[in-house]
């Protein structure tokens, strides 16, 4: 069972004090969680909070770095996240406590060239069985806002399922970290929808049918269109 996000949860808390509403409302959440928490709990909680603060800064420099030097200065930055493991040697991802890290995959992190360029992040696995673990760090969004839309994606996706509609859903990680900030969970091999547009022309967007075809041309098999398509639309 998921204890509560450190990281992610305990910030937000102290995050949201600044709400004018529900101030005190927080603060008395903040107060039992702290309560409640024991040395090891509280621990983890400063461990993860730590993390956050590093990928904060190492997204901070490459933002303000020139477009030639940011992977030369992600490169060099990642060196502050080698040196947190050494020190604590693993530490519970906040995006999904149930997942244990030990390091960072240095050649595999690189950041994204989209406007808020957020920062993508490689970590070792602390299960030997298991595999690297990769996130997106980003700042410069609101992320509470994708966390309330993949919330209720959830909720949907239970009622499809309960009514027996299996719509193939992914529904990936996203925890806000604090203001503007946050960890998304990387879906691997996945493709854009721009992408899938381009693919169709300037006009992709407009027509109906693009994402049919799409499906089409990479599901030859009824039965595997089937599957990725359950509605047949």
């Amino acid at each position: 069972m998921d204890y509560p996000q450190g990281g992610g949860g305990d910030g937000l808390l102290k995050d949201a004090q600044n709400e004018a509403y529900f101030k005190s409302w927080y603060q008395k959440l903040l107060a039992a969680l702290q309560f409640c928490a024991g040395k090891a709990l509280s621990d983890e909680f400063s461990k993860e909070k730590k993390l956050i603060k590093i990928l904060g800064d190492i997204g901070e420099k490459v933002k303000s770095a020139s477009d030639p030097q940011r992977q030369e200065v992600l490169q060099k930055e990642i060196g502050r996240l080698e040196e947190f493991f050494q020190h604590i040697n693993t530490c519970h991802l906040p995006l999904n406590p149930a997942l244990c890290i030990k390091g960072i995959d240095r050649d595999a992190c690189s950041y994204f060239r989209s406007n808020a360029l957020p920062l993508k992040i490689t970590f070792l696995n602390a299960n030997p069985m298991g595999k690297n673990i990769s996130v997106i760090f980003k700042a410069g969004d609101d992320l509470r806002q994708d966390m309330l839309v993949l919330q209720i994606i959830q909720v949907m996706d239970n009622i499809w399922l309960q009514e027996g509609l299996d719509m193939q859903m992914i529904i990936y990680r996203c925890l806000s970290t604090g203001k503007g900030q946050g960890l998304v969970q990387l879906v691997p091999d996945a493709v854009t929808l721009a992408k899938i547009h381009r693919r169709s022309g300037l006009i992709g967007p407009l027509k109906e049918n693009t994402i049919k075809k799409w499906f089409t041309r990479h599901n030859h098999l009824k039965m595997d269109y089937e599957k990725v398509c359950p509605t047949g639309h």
